[in-house]
């Protein structure tokens, strides 16, 4: 790979007795915190960078000074050094909106996540948690709420400080600057994603063409479309000044007859299944003769 760009960072973690404070850590505690920093790095490359090749290396395994772990990340372009930014283990560039992942987990606070809200093409999510609401980037909240990413930064913040007194993680910039901190007391708030989270729903709203080949005179439902693109999906039919015309003119309305109209499509996206709903907002146009023009 070409390294045109590179950044280092380090993890720290500290102790006032123990292991940590004679520069020893536990095998297998250190080979899953390589691993989670590599699982997180490798998800936000894949989410934020679309899978543009980054290459993740491990610089010094330990040094003098509580236990460190040197890292330095490789990519081709500026860009792709961005992922650290939204993960929050850069020390430079500008902050995210919101926050970083590890500062959004921590306001998140462990709990039962409901859903998640990303609507049309903004870049701002909504979270909502067992009562509360946070906004924040929407390649965050993506990564918030993954099940691999959580338990990745579970093995990277909270398992190597949890029940250790004293205890602390820290991101270090190149400089060896403490750009970020977290006690063991607030270890707890890096668990993996707590159970029976979560739905992420994605709200757009398009206006298309559109054929009405199954109406309802009588009801918002049963009604289905043909798409401009082919596709038909069943539809509520939220327009009822459209529905009440409709309902006049059943003689004249006609299957072959095209619309304009503006669909709501929600998609709830779930770990086992995904759902979709579509809702006619809106009928615009009526392409058809004049006398027989709906609207």
């Amino acid at each position: 790979m070409a390294r045109a760009v590179q950044e280092k960072f380090s993890i720290s973690y500290d102790a006032e007795a123990g292991d940590y404070k004679n520069h020893e850590i536990d095998a297998l505690t250190l080979s899953r915190s390589i691993q989670g920093v590599y699982d997180m790095v490798a998800e936000a490359s894949a989410l934020i960078n679309n899978g543009a090749e980054v290459e993740l290396k491990v610089t010094a395994p330990a040094k003098e000074g509580s236990v460190v772990v040197d890292y330095l990340l490789l990519a081709a372009t500026p860009q792709g050094l961005e992922i650290l930014k939204y993960l929050g283990l850069a020390a430079t560039g500008a902050a995210v909106a919101g926050g970083s992942l590890i500062e959004v987990v921590k306001k998140m606070k462990n709990r039962r996540v409901v859903n998640v809200t990303i609507e049309g093409d903004s870049d701002v999510a909504t979270i909502e948690v067992d009562g509360e609401t946070i906004v924040c980037d929407k390649y965050v909240a993506k990564l918030a709420v993954d099940k691999k990413v959580r338990s990745a930064l579970h093995s990277v913040v909270q398992a190597p400080i949890s029940g250790r007194e004293g205890a602390s993680f820290k991101v270090l910039d190149k400089d060896e600057d403490t750009v970020l901190e977290i006690e063991e007391e607030e270890a707890s708030d890096y668990s993996p994603l707590p159970p029976k989270s979560l739905e992420s729903v994605e709200v757009t709203k398009d206006k298309t063409t559109a054929y009405f080949v199954q109406v309802n005179f009588e009801s918002n439902n049963g009604w289905r479309v043909k798409l401009g693109d082919g596709t038909e999906h069943a539809v509520t039919m939220a327009d009822e000044t459209f529905m009440d015309k409709v309902s006049q003119s059943q003689q004249s309305f006609s299957k072959e007859d095209l619309f304009e109209i503006v669909i709501e499509t929600k998609a709830t996206y779930r770990q086992t299944r995904s759902t979709f709903n579509y809702t006619v907002l809106e009928v615009t146009r009526h392409f058809a003769d004049k006398g027989r023009r709906l609207v």
